[in-house]
């Protein structure tokens, strides 16, 4: 684990108050430019590679609020496989550096599957018991445990992989729209 330079926990701060904030902490701007260095990429393919990755032609730079950790994820893979080509035809070597960002082949690639975001793994440390007393809910409620296998089941499709982060936000929506049905007068 000495590998990994997570965010400290002042920069998670302000994702407790604001959940759904796109912009990258600084320490996730600071990985960036570090792997920028590492894979020894000119500042203009550097640039290039954030508006390719990201899809967005006209963002250029860790600081652009549009970008989530989703795309910082995708950046550092991207990265990382630059890297390790370099690395391959002797361009670049590892860093002995305990907070190297690529010390380890393929690390950030397997790390980071979709919908196994940083923002992601933070929520799921009190994500279970926030599922399960929606769970409750729901059944208190009159649903089916197959009505909430069925919920899992659409989560899935598509060969999706399943997050707990949006399954309790599809049963947040379930119960928000069964009260909006009991307060309706008609």
């Amino acid at each position: 684990m000495a590998v990994i330079i997570s965010p400290s926990r002042s920069s998670f701060a302000r994702f407790a108050c604001h959940p759904i904030s796109p912009v990258l902490s600084r320490p996730q701007q600071i990985r960036l430019k570090r792997a920028q260095q590492e894979a020894a990429l000119p500042d203009a393919e550097y640039r290039d590679a954030i508006a390719v990755v990201t899809g967005m032609a006209d963002c250029r730079s860790s600081t652009d609020p549009r970008l989530t950790d989703r795309h910082w994820d995708n950046l550092l893979s991207y990265f990382e496989a630059i890297f390790w080509r370099k690395h391959d035809a002797g361009e670049v070597q590892v860093s002995s550096k305990t907070d190297a960002t690529f010390r380890i082949r393929g690390y950030w690639a397997q790390r980071n599957p979709a919908g196994n975001t940083s923002r992601d793994r933070y929520v799921a440390t009190g994500i279970g018991s926030q599922v399960a007393e929606l769970e409750a809910r729901l059944l208190r409620d009159g649903r089916t445990l197959q009505y909430l296998q069925g919920i899992q089941a659409r989560m899935r499709r598509g060969g999706k992989p399943f997050s707990l982060v949006n399954y309790a936000a599809a049963l947040k929506r379930t119960l928000n729209a069964r009260q909006r049905l009991e307060n309706c007068p008609f």
